[in-house]
């Protein structure tokens, strides 16, 4: 059995990409749990894979730099301590033939107080341990690194980069990366949509819709109301909008945006056809999440990105945005100069060119993770 620890913070991407992986390990016949320690969602339930709730723990803005649970009360010892032990006894009961640890070390350094027990159990019960990471992390010391480099030396096993090395190497955002080339592997985009769509096949005919959508996380707010905002003054009168504004808004900010934006937006929560709506969408406006990339790529969709820098300067969504603007896949609005009008003008530049259908990508990550999955498990 493998066993899975997840910990989301703002967004929902964590905890998707990692349900993924373990769905398709599951698919290939092979047990699989999941324990995650962010705030409950539906997702969670909808999965086919058996998913454990710790206690739920949150960041208190978009800085990152508090944590805080589920009513706002910042982290404490007490929680530290029931986290921990209940961690410490669903991997005694579970004992797990494989550990993943998602992001950790190269990120979640403010949970070491229960990961860096796990990882000692799963030491002396000699259980292999594998992070699996995104193909690009928030940009660290010289010291932050080292300190990764030494968990890595001591628990690990192997490194799950879930993107294509020529795509966006992690030695880009990982300066020390040289240290810990040899554990790394490469397992492609992992693609968190079942939208089946073939390779190869893309959108002959593009619908005349701006398709606005920011994940299930709380960051997307600021994009929303730019959006509602540039829909109203766009110079594309027979464009509709639709803003996809999380998987449960806020029933005021979906009346303020409605109030903001022109006649033909809509705004609605998240969709189950969100695939076949951007496979088919005139121009797609998001974040540049590592999930929101997989779906640019793995759908063909023309792109505005708008990478979230958040309010401590994060480096990972910046670092994609640009590498796809090098590549003339996306074009990129930084956040910093987001507001309505400019937002506006970016999309009407945009939309008055003749549309562009790009191949869409495979993605199966998700699979090709499983199998290097496999490979720890006894025969």
């Amino acid at each position: 059995m493998i066993l899975f620890y997840v910990q989301h913070l703002l967004g929902i991407g964590h905890l998707r990409r990692t349900l993924a992986i373990a769905e398709a390990c599951q698919n290939a016949g092979t047990p699989v749990e999941v324990i995650t320690g962010g705030m409950p969602i539906t997702l969670q339930q909808a999965s086919p894979v058996l998913v454990h709730q710790l206690e739920p723990l949150q960041s208190a803005d978009l800085s990152f730099t508090s944590i805080v649970d589920r009513r706002g009360a910042p982290l404490n010892d007490v929680l530290e301590t029931v986290r921990t032990k209940e961690l410490l006894r669903l991997f005694h009961d579970l004992r797990p033939e494989v550990l993943v640890t998602e992001l950790f070390p190269f990120g979640r350094r403010r949970f070491q107080f229960e990961l860096l027990p796990l990882l000692e159990a799963a030491r002396a019960a000699k259980t292999p341990v594998l992070c699996s990471v995104r193909d690009s992390v928030q940009k660290r010391s010289k010291a932050r690194e080292a300190e990764t480099i030494g968990w890595l030396r001591t628990y690990y096993q192997r490194v799950l980069v879930h993107g294509e090395k020529e795509f966006l190497p992690l030695s880009d955002s990982f300066g020390e990366f040289d240290e810990i080339s040899d554990l790394v592997s490469y397992t492609g985009f992992v693609d968190t949509t079942s939208y089946p769509k073939r390779r190869g096949e893309s959108s002959l005919r593009r619908s005349q819709e701006v398709l606005v959508s920011a994940g299930g996380g709380k960051a997307g707010e600021r994009l929303y109301l730019a959006a509602a905002e540039a829909s109203a003054l766009s110079m594309h009168p027979d464009i509709v909008w639709r803003i996809l504004a999380g998987t449960s808004p806020d029933t005021n900010l979906v009346t303020r945006l409605r109030q903001m934006g022109a006649e033909t937006m809509t705004v609605e929560s998240n969709r189950a056809d969100f695939r076949a709506l951007l496979s088919g969408c005139r121009l797609s406006v998001s974040q540049a999440g590592y999930n929101s990339v997989v779906d640019i790529l793995a759908s063909g969709a023309p792109a505005l990105l708008v990478p979230f820098a958040g309010e401590g300067g994060e480096t990972e969504q910046p670092a994609r945005a640009q590498h796809l603007q090098a590549i003339q896949r996306a074009q990129v609005l930084p956040e910093a100069n987001l507001d309505g009008p400019t937002l506006a003008v970016a999309t009407d530049r945009l939309l008055a060119q003749s549309p562009e259908s790009f191949m869409p990508v495979a993605c199966n990550g998700a699979e090709r993770s499983a199998k290097a999955l496999n490979a720890y498990l006894s025969p």
